[in-house]
C-alpha cells in the first residue's frame, strides 16, 4: 500500500485536513455536528481534564449546546469538574468573557455551575485570588448580571454567585490599610450588588446597568442531535 508521502500527500496536509474537518464539526451548525462533537465530548470526559488539555475542555464548556455540555461533564460535579487544574489568569479571564458574552439566562446552569465553581476555589482567599485575576467592575457586573431575581437567596446557583460576591467585597478589610482605589471601587461594587440583591425592597437594576439586564434563553439557539 502507497504512504501518503508517495501519493504527494505529506503529513502536514493530514494535520490541516484533520484540524479543518474538526473546526467545522465544532461549529455545531447542523444535527451531524452536533453528534460529532458531543463524540468528542465523550471522549475528552474519559481523558479527564488537567493542566495540559484543559483550554480545550474551557471552549466545549463554553458552547451554547447543553448536550455537547451533559457529554463533558458526564457523572462529575459541575462545581469540581477542574478540581485537578491549578487557577490561573487565562481561565479566569475566560470565565467572566463567558460572563459578558452571553445575557443573563443564556448560559446553561450546568456550564454556569462549572465557571462559578472555578471563581469559588480562586478567590476563597479573595486576596490571593485577586494577584491571580485582578477583577474590574466590569467583571463583578458581568457575575452578578448572572442571579437569577426569579429565585431567592437560597437558589444553589444565586447561593455561589452570592458567596463569591461577599469575598469580592471583604477585599476591603477594616483591619488592613487599603490604598488600593482600584480594590476599593471593585469590593464596593461587589458589595452593593450583593446588597440590592438581597434587600426585597430593592433590585439590581439599581447595581448593575440596564442594558447587562437583558434577558435571553439558552435553549433558543440550541442546535439537536441528529
Amino acid at each position: 500500500m502507497q504512504r501518503w508521502e508517495e501519493r504527494g500527500w505529506q503529513e502536514e496536509d493530514l494535520d490541516k485536513l484533520e484540524l479543518a474537518f474538526l473546526k467545522d464539526i465544532f461549529k455545531i451548525q447542523q444535527g451531524a455536528g452536533v453528534d460529532g462533537t458531543i463524540g468528542y465530548a465523550k471522549y475528552l470526559n474519559f481523558v479527564g481534564a488537567n493542566s495540559d488539555n484543559y483550554p480545550i475542555f474551557l471552549k466545549i464548556i463554553g458552547m451554547r449546546n447543553h448536550w455537547v455540555v451533559d457529554a463533558l461533564i458526564g457523572d462529575n460535579v459541575p462545581e469540581t469538574f477542574f478540581s485537578h487544574v491549578q487557577m490561573n489568569y487565562f481561565i479566569i479571564k475566560e470565565c467572566f468573557e463567558a460572563f459578558k458574552t452571553a445575557p443573563r439566562g443564556g448560559i446553561y446552569p450546568k456550564s454556569l455551575q462549572v465557571f462559578l465553581g472555578m471563581l469559588q476555589v480562586t478567590y476563597k482567599n479573595q486576596l490571593e485570588g485577586y494577584r491571580v485575576y485582578p477583577l474590574t467592575i466590569t467583571d463583578v457586573n458581568n457575575l452578578g448580571k448572572h442571579l437569577n431575581e426569579d429565585k431567592d437567596q437560597r437558589d444553589p446557583l444565586n447561593m455561589i454567585i452570592l458567596t463569591i460576591l461577599d469575598k469580592v467585597a471583604s477585599l476591603i478589610d477594616p483591619g488592613r490599610d487599603e490604598e488600593d482605589k482600584e480594590i476599593i471601587a471593585v469590593a464596593t461594587q461587589a458589595n452593593n450588588i450583593r446588597g440590592k440583591f438581597l434587600d426585597f425592597t430593592k433590585g439590581l437594576k439599581e447595581a448593575i446597568p440596564d442594558l447587562l439586564l437583558e434577558t435571553s434563553d439558552y435553549t433558543t439557539s440550541e442546535i439537536k442531535p441528529s
